[in-house]
């Protein structure tokens, strides 16, 4: 009885370990549940804890002025990151931007077209919004010849599967199948935000709320003081990490200039203190391993 038990242990360990592998695409199988099937941490970066590696992340772009001068700053410290971009911020005169990205190395990816809430659209909205957002993803890496699989896409506020009548990822399914014939829209949430929105923190306390998570430290909290008229004002709080996770996939974006300065400051910080940044793709959770992930388009 003992070699059956072995075995079918081994099974578990192996399926476990694929799923942690692949859970960042929609599983293909399973039809998710509306409002049931939700939640955040569970799709944590779990093979980045304890690691001393981040990824450096940064939403909302491309920004006129902001998202060159980061690339500046990335270039000389030579640090890859991922670009959540807003396909409804890409125009003629900014296109020079996105050639920047995909030339040097960077990866871009979909933070939607206009990032409203998906939990508020409708499906038939969500799902042409999907299609047109990875599809211009999809020509601008035809159009300046980059080969990077960048199919990543990233919830506007982290929102999902909270709509009664659908499940977002049944629809990104179906959507990748058009645009790649596969399940290749890879959803990336995020282990370490930074806080970055917050206009009360200063650049070295975004860095700090970065590294605190990494090494442990001080970080920064927030809390709703007072809202009126729509206009909230937030408590900013003092805390320690005793016990961080160690690695992880960092929210920033590239849109504010307290932003840019931060992550400089981490980036410094970080390579006096031996941590790796590395690219998303070469995370386990986010690699596409035998996925083609081309586009059919």
């Amino acid at each position: 009885m003992i070699k059956p038990i072995l075995a079918a242990a081994s099974l578990v360990l192996t399926v476990n370990t694929m799923a942690a592998v692949e859970k960042q695409f929609p599983e293909n199988n399973y039809v998710y549940r509306p409002k049931v099937d939700t939640g955040f941490e569970q799709y944590r970066t779990k093979s980045l804890r304890n690691s001393n590696k981040v990824v450096l992340t940064f939403d909302d772009g491309p920004h006129n002025t902001r998202t060159p001068k980061l690339l500046d700053m990335l270039k000389r410290e030579n640090v890859k990151a991922t670009f959540f971009i807003l396909t409804k911020n890409v125009n003629a005169s900014n296109m020079y931007i996105i050639e920047r990205i995909l030339k040097e190395g960077h990866i871009l990816a979909s933070h939607d077209h206009d990032h409203d809430n998906n939990n508020g659209e409708s499906e038939q909205v969500f799902r042409d919004e999907l299609y047109d957002t990875v599809s211009m993803i999809e020509s601008l890496k035809r159009k300046y010849n980059s080969n990077q699989i960048s199919s990543f896409y990233r919830f506007p506020y982290g929102a999902y599967g909270q709509n009664k009548f659908y499940h977002h990822f049944n629809i990104m399914k179906d959507v990748s199948d058009r645009i790649y014939g596969e399940n290749c829209i890879n959803f990336a949430f995020w282990d370490i935000d930074s806080a970055d929105w917050l206009a009360q923190l200063s650049p070295k306390q975004i860095a700090q709320n970065v590294l605190a998570h990494v090494v442990g430290g001080t970080a920064y909290r927030h809390k709703v003081r007072r809202t009126i008229f729509g206009n909230t004002k937030y408590e900013i709080k003092k805390y320690k990490i005793n016990h961080p996770i160690g690695g992880g996939v960092a929210l920033l974006h590239d849109i504010h200039e307290r932003s840019i300065e931060a992550a400089e400051i981490f980036i410094k910080e970080a390579k006096k203190q031996n941590i790796d940044i590395v690219p998303l793709d070469e995370v386990d959770e986010f690699s596409y391993r035998n996925k083609s992930c081309q586009s059919l388009l």
